[in-house]
Parts: structure tokens; sequence; C-alpha cells
């Protein structure tokens, strides 16, 4: 093996030390394989980052650590086998340090990737979407911007911190750590709207049907869908459908006939008790009324108007003048 030339110094008194505590063990020749394609977790690379180095102890940690150069955010480089060998005589030389022989093998370009972890767009939507779903259930989700941040790491922490909120917007500080350092922060505008209860249908209801109390259920919708949609089971069930009416869509007043137990301008039978005492007698609706609903009432008679409570098909109960 041919042995290591003088130890030029920078420092004399350094290298001389050095001198003669690797002496021996300098008297190896080195090899440095380059590899073709590398990942480094640092924009700082070393010559230990892309080739396998061969030698002695001495010899590999002092190669190893030479800079080839850098490699930015998410990015790629290729180094040709020239260059690479350039720097490292550049380094050797400006150290002072020279070998008899080193060996340089291995392929002729050796591509530098930067290891880049991408947090995407949706997974920040996910993490909005389970903010509100945790602590606003009241709220949906409408849109959140199309971020999306590049790490050099996969060894990250993230912070969601709610800023304000109204009935339509939120805004949220997003905050990315690494290695216990603030990364990036990013102020989030986030759209968003107030669910109401509604009654939807939950299998395929055909136009002309009576809907029966299995095909609807009340349900949390955006309040923008639930326009014209009632919460109210009792108006929906007995119904006849005037279209057809699909799963998860909510019933709205023109998509239905009702099916009124009173109709306006009919006859009503009218029952009055106080105690034991019960009375019938004949009344003219004033209006439609659904089991339940509480509406007016004409004595044909004297042409007096009561309150009555719908009890059933075309019959109703006094409550008050």
């Amino acid at each position: 093996m041919k042995c290591l030339e003088q130890l030029l110094t920078l420092s004399r008194s350094f290298f001389a030390i050095l001198a003669l505590i690797f002496s021996f063990s300098l008297c190896y020749g080195a090899e440095i394989e380059l590899k073709s394609k590398v990942t480094v977790s640092s924009n700082y690379v070393t010559l230990g980052d892309i080739a396998h180095i061969k030698g002695s102890n001495f010899e590999k940690k002092l190669l190893s650590e030479i800079k080839i150069g850098n490699v930015g955010i998410c990015s790629r480089r290729t180094l040709s086998k020239e260059e690479i060998a350039k720097r490292i005589a550049n380094f050797l030389r400006k150290n002072g340090v020279s070998f008899r022989e080193i060996r340089i093998t291995g392929t002729d370009y050796t591509t530098i990737k930067s290891l880049c972890v991408e947090i995407d767009k949706e997974h920040i939507r996910k993490l909005v979407e389970d903010f509100i779903k945790k602590n606003y259930s009241k709220y949906e989700v409408i849109s959140v911007p199309g971020l999306s941040v590049k790490l050099p790491t996969n060894n990250y922490k993230e912070k969601l911190i709610l800023d304000s909120l109204s009935d339509r917007y939120a805004r949220f500080i997003y905050e990315i750590y690494t290695n216990g350092n603030r990364f990036k922060k990013f102020w989030i505008p986030v759209r968003i709207e107030k669910k109401v209860k509604v009654v939807v249908a939950v299998k395929p209801i055909p136009r002309g049907s009576k809907i029966d109390p299995q095909d609807v259920a009340v349900r949390e919708v955006r309040k923008s869908r639930a326009r014209g949609g009632t919460d109210n089971l009792k108006a929906i069930v007995g119904a006849t459908a005037r279209r057809d009416i699909l799963p998860g869509e909510v019933i709205k007043e023109r998509d239905i006939t009702p099916n009124f137990a009173v109709r306006k301008n009919l006859p009503v039978k009218v029952v009055y008790r106080r105690g034991s005492l019960r009375i019938e007698l004949l009344g003219i609706a004033n209006q439609d009324g659904l089991i339940g609903d509480i509406i007016k009432v004409r004595n044909p008679s004297t042409g007096k108007v009561i309150l009555c409570r719908v009890i059933g098909n075309g019959l109703v109960e006094f409550v008050s003048d």
C-alpha cells in the first residue's frame, strides 16, 4: 500500500500531532465507490452520504466528512464522477492533506435527492373537518384553501388553532414544527355553514306513492340544503310524493301532497269535553290541518270562530274561543 504524503499544515502544531498519531493508519490507499442514487435528510451533502468508503478508520472518517455540495428542500441534483473528484481534491489540498492514491469507482453520475415529506391539501382539510366535527358539530366545512407544504424531514409536529368563528366563516392558524422550532405558519380561512334538522328520504320514493314512516328520517344537513324542508315527520308521513325522491334528498313542501286529516271549507265534527260532559257539534274548517295541528273552525250557526286541535280524519277537539 502506498503511504500518506506529508501533512501540510494550516495549523502546524495541530497537523504535526495528527501526523504522529495517524502516520501508520494513513499508509493505506482509499477507495471511494459512488452510489448512483441517494436520498439525504439534510441540504448539506457529504461524501459519506453519496459513497461507500474503504480504507483505514482515519481515511474513512476524513473522507466521509468532505462537503460535496448542497441540495434544496424537496429537490434533486446530479453530479458527475469528475465533479466529485475535484471537490475531494480541493478539500484535501485546502486542508494540507494528500493521499498518494485514491481510487474512485462506481457510477459515472450520482443523483442526490433531498428527503421530502409533502403535507397536501387533503390532509389539511381533514384536520379542519375533524376539528369542527369534534368542537362545533352544528357546523359543516364547505371549503378549505388548496394549501400544501413540503418538509425536508418526516419528523415534524403540527398544530391547528381556531382564531375566529362566525356563522359562515372560520379562521385557523396552522403551524408546523421541526426539531422543536416553528418551520412554517399559515392563516387558513375556511367557509362553513350551520346544520339544521330536516326530514330526508332514506330509500327511493316513487312519484305518486304514499310516504311511509320507514321511508324517511330526520337528519342534519347544511342550512342552504334545508330550505323548504321541515323537521316535522307528521307533515311528511302519509303524504303523497309529487315526484321521484332519491335517498338523501330533503323532502320539501313542493315535493308532496299532504295527507290532511281536515280540509279547508269542509265540514268537521267538533268535540267539546269538560269533565264527564261531552258535546259534539258540526263546524266548518277554515284551514287544512294534519293530526295534531291547531286550526280555526267556524260554527255555521253562529259564525263564531274557535280554535280546535285535529285529532282524526274530519275530527277536531275544542281548545279555546
